[in-house]
C-alpha cells in the first residue's frame, strides 16, 4: 500500500485500524487520569452544579461562563450523579473523539497509514493525554476547532454545503467553550489566497457560526439581560492582561515570546516528546513533493492549517502602544497538535520495516513515561491538600484552616462527593485575627510547604507560624504515583553509574517528581480574654 493512499469509508481495515488507536488512547487516559489541580476545573464544576441546581446568576469571571464546556458536564452529572467521573467525561471524549477526527478524516487528507499513524502520536501525546484527565476546557476546545478545519475541507472536496454549515457550527461552538480563541477563524480569510480558490458555498459555514454565536447571546440576554454581556467580560479580561494588572487571574504564568510554542515543541519536548521533530520532518516530505495547487491536495491543506495555527497563536499582538503579543501556556499547544500529528504521521508512514518500529517505539515507550510524568506532577503538587480535606472529613466537629490549594481541593471535594464533604476555610483569615481561633471547639491549621508559593499565602515556612500555634503531627500526604517501580529502578540504577554529585541531582529531580515537600497540622488554641497568640 502507498503511503498516500485512502481506505474507502466501508473497508473494515479503517474501522478496525481506529477502534485500536482510539482503545489505547481511552486505556492511556484512564491509566493516567490527573483529576483535581485547584485551577479553573473547580470553577467549571462549580458552574455546571449551579446549572444543575437552575442557578444560572452570570458570573464577572469569564472562566464561570463558559457554557460550551460547563453545560455538557452539567448534562453528564445529571445523566450518571455528581461525580468526579461524570465531571470529567466530556474532556474525555473530545480527547478521544479528536483522535478518531485525525484517523477518520486524515485518511482521505494524506493516506490511510499517514493518518493512524498521525493518531497513534496523538494518543500518547503527553500534553493530549494529560488534558484528557483535567476536567479543564482545552480538550473540548481543540476537539471543535479541529473538527471546523476538517468538515471544511471535507465541504472543499465534496462541495456540500451541509459540511460547510457544520464547520461552522463547529466554530461558533468553539466561541461556546474559550470565546477569546476564535481569533483563529482569521486563518480562513487566507485560504482563497493561499489555495486560489473561491466557492460561494462558504457562506454556509458563516451561517452556522453566526446561529451558534446568536444562541450564546441569547442565553447571555436572558440571564444577565445583556446579551453582549460575555464580550465584556472577556474583554475585560484580556485589557487587564494588555495593561499588566494584577486582576488578570493568570498573568503570572503567562508568556508572550514568539518563540513560546517552539520551544515546547523542540528543546522543551517533555509535553510534546517528538512531536515537533516528526512533524517537521514530515512537513519537509510534503513540501518537496507536493507543491500547493488549485485542486487542494489534503497534504496542502495540512501544512496551511498547521503552520497557519501555529504561527498565528505565536505573532498575534493583542497590545501595539507597548507591543504585547498574544498570551501563551503550554495548555494552549493542544489547539495545533492535530494538524502537526497529521504531519508526523505523515513522516512516520515514509518509514519502512524496523526503521519504521523503532521509530514507533520511540513514540510510545518514552510517551507512556512522560505520562506518568504529567501526572506525578500534579499527584505530588496535590498531595497535601486532598490530606488536608480528609483531615478536614475525619473531624467534621473541628475547624480547619488552610492554604488556597487546601481550601480549592475541599471546595471541589464538595461538589464532586458531596456526601463527603469536608470544609476548609482559608488560612489567611486566622491570621488576620492575629493568628487566634474565636472557635470553642478544636481548631486546626495546616501549614503547606509544597503550594506555599503557589498563590500567594501569607504561611510559607515554619518561620511564619504564630507562637501560640502547637505542632500536632506532619499531615500524611495522599500520593497515588504512576510508575514507581520504574522510578525507583532510575534511582538505583543511577546511585551505581553516574559520579556521586550528578547522583545526587538525578535523585533530588526524582524526589521533586515522586515526594511532596512536608505539610504540618496545628492545633490552634482558643485564647482567653486578653491574652494574645504572642504570649
Amino acid at each position: 500500500m502507498k503511503p498516500a493512499a485512502a481506505l474507502a469509508a466501508g473497508n473494515p481495515a479503517l474501522w478496525l485500524g481506529l477502534l485500536v488507536i482510539v482503545v489505547l488512547g481511552l486505556v492511556m487516559r484512564t491509566t493516567f487520569y490527573t483529576g483535581f489541580y485547584g485551577s479553573d476545573e473547580v470553577t467549571y464544576v462549580d458552574a455546571a452544579a449551579k446549572v444543575l441546581r437552575g442557578d444560572w446568576t452570570p458570573s464577572g469571571y469569564i472562566g464561570a461562563i463558559r457554557y460550551g464546556h460547563q453545560l455538557p458536564m452539567a448534562g453528564f452529572m445529571a445523566l450518571f450523579g455528581q461525580n468526579e467521573i461524570a465531571a470529567n467525561l466530556w474532556p474525555l471524549l473530545c480527547s478521544l473523539g479528536e483522535i478518531a477526527l485525525v484517523v477518520l478524516v486524515g485518511n482521505q487528507l494524506i493516506g490511510f497509514r499517514a493518518a493512524l499513524l498521525g493518531g497513534l502520536v496523538l494518543a500518547v501525546l503527553p500534553l493530549h493525554v494529560h488534558y484528557a484527565g483535567r476536567i479543564m476546557a482545552d480538550a473540548p476546545l481543540a476537539f471543535f476547532m479541529t473538527a471546523s478545519f476538517l468538515l471544511f475541507w471535507l465541504g472543499q472536496q465534496k462541495d456540500k454545503a451541509f459540511l460547510f454549515l457544520l464547520a461552522g457550527l463547529a466554530a461558533g461552538y468553539v466561541f461556546w467553550v474559550k470565546e477569546v480563541t476564535v481569533i483563529y477563524l482569521a486563518l480562513f480569510l487566507t485560504f482563497p489566497l493561499f489555495f486560489r480558490c473561491w466557492n460561494w458555498k462558504w457562506m454556509w459555514m458563516l451561517a452556522g457560526f453566526v446561529v451558534v454565536l446568536g444562541a450564546n447571546f441569547a442565553i447571555f440576554w436572558s440571564t444577565a439581560g445583556d446579551p453582549l454581556y460575555v464580550l465584556k467580560i472577556a474583554a475585560r479580561a484580556a485589557s487587564d492582561y494588555a495593561s499588566g494588572s494584577a486582576r488578570f487571574a493568570n498573568a503570572a504564568a503567562m508568556a508572550t515570546s514568539p518563540f513560546y510554542y517552539f520551544e515546547y515543541l523542540f528543546p522543551k519536548a517533555y509535553h510534546s516528546w517528538l512531536l515537533g521533530y516528526l512533524a517537521l520532518a514530515g512537513l519537509y516530505l510534503l513540501l518537496r513533493g507536493s507543491p500547493v495547487r488549485n485542486t487542494l491536495p489534503g497534504r496542502a491543506f495540512v501544512v496551511w492549517w498547521g503552520l497557519g495555527l501555529l504561527l498565528l497563536f505565536s505573532l498575534l499582538p493583542v497590545s501595539l502602544n507597548p507591543l504585547k503579543l498574544l498570551s501563551k501556556q503550554v495548555n494552549y499547544l493542544l489547539m495545533f497538535t492535530a494538524p502537526l500529528a497529521l504531519l508526523a504521521g505523515y513522516f512516520l508512514a515514509s518509514l519502512r520495516g524496523r526503521t519504521l518500529a523503532i521509530a514507533v517505539a520511540l513514540v510510545i515507550i518514552p510517551g507512556i513515561f512522560l505520562s506518568a510524568l504529567e501526572k506525578n506532577v500534579i499527584t505530588v503538587f496535590t498531595a497535601n491538600s486532598k490530606a488536608a480535606v480528609q483531615l478536614a472529613q475525619q473531624h467534621p466537629e473541628a475547624r480547619v484552616y488552610g492554604p488556597a490549594g487546601a481550601e480549592r481541593a475541599a471546595l471541589f471535594y464538595a461538589l464532586v462527593s458531596p456526601a463527603a464533604a469536608g470544609r476548609i476555610e482559608p488560612v489567611a483569615t486566622l491570621l488576620a485575627q492575629a493568628g487566634q481561633s474565636t472557635h470553642k471547639g478544636v481548631t486546626y491549621a495546616i501549614l503547606d510547604t509544597q503550594t506555599a508559593t503557589w498563590a500567594g499565602d501569607r504561611l510559607k515556612t515554619k518561620a511564619d507560624v504564630p507562637k501560640c500555634w502547637i505542632l500536632d503531627k506532619p499531615l500524611e500526604p495522599v500520593l497515588e504515583t504512576s510508575l514507581a517501580g520504574v522510578f525507583h529502578l532510575i534511582g538505583t540504577t543511577s546511585a551505581r553509574l553516574l559520579p556521586g554529585s550528578i547522583n545526587d541531582k538525578v535523585a533530588g529531580k526524582l524526589r521533586e517528581l515522586t515526594t511532596p515537600d512536608p505539610a504540618y497540622v496545628y492545633k490552634v488554641p482558643a485564647l482567653q480574654p486578653g491574652q494574645t497568640c504572642e504570649g
